[in-house]
């Protein structure tokens, strides 16, 4: 009976293979050793969950079995506006932010050429920074839908204005949002009035 015993326990322990515990990075996170980073030039920890099943894949490297789980697996990565809702509600903060940060710098710091722009729409520098702010709105729309728990808000910042210089969260040059505003109506000059009565 004892050597039954010890058989046993020598194949559950002895002659089974370790078993090394798996990490599931998100998307817009690769591997780096036992945790998962996100990349750019300044990667920063993501969260990493333990992976159930087995793996469609290795993420290369050393040690154990891991892989790049696929974007946002539900159980682990949900969305953080889901509702229509949530996204209006984050969409309406993400072009106040835009709004707040080129009204700042766009007018603090206001040139020539911003001065012209004012007097060419017949805005405030503020207002006129609002008004190219609120054309940002359907990029601002990508970004709520883009926001996940596992995905850095950085990231999706970067992925819905970085094309646009928005390469911090708050930030991108809201002139390249859509197009130029309109001039100011002319107002009629006397001669024009004049011919309007013949």
């Amino acid at each position: 009976m004892r050597y039954l015993l010890l058989l046993v326990f020598v194949s559950i322990f002895g002659l089974s293979t370790p078993l090394s515990a798996q990490i599931c990075c998100p998307a817009g996170c690769v591997q780096d050793s036992n945790r998962c980073v996100t990349t750019g030039p300044n990667p920063r920890t993501c969260n990493s969950v333990p992976c159930s099943g087995a793996a469609p894949g290795s993420s290369g490297g050393s040690g154990g079995n891991s892989y790049v789980a696929p974007a946002r697996p539900i159980p682990y990565c949900p969305f953080l506006n889901p509702t229509p809702a949530s996204r209006d509600a984050a969409t309406n903060q993400c072009v106040a932010t835009l709004t707040g940060n080129a009204q700042f710098w766009g007018c603090f710091f206001e040139d020539d050429a911003g001065r012209a722009e004012d007097q060419r729409t017949g805005l405030s520098c503020a207002d006129r920074q609002k008004a190219l702010a609120n054309q940002c709105r359907a990029r601002c729309a990508r970004f709520a839908s883009y926001q996940s728990a596992c995905i850095d808000g950085a990231v999706s910042w970067q992925q819905a204005f970085g094309d646009i210089g928005g390469q911090v969260y708050g930030s991108a040059r809201v002139d390249l949002c859509g197009p130029r505003l309109p001039s100011k109506p002319r107002k009629p000059s006397v001669a024009d009035r004049i011919r309007r009565f013949p």
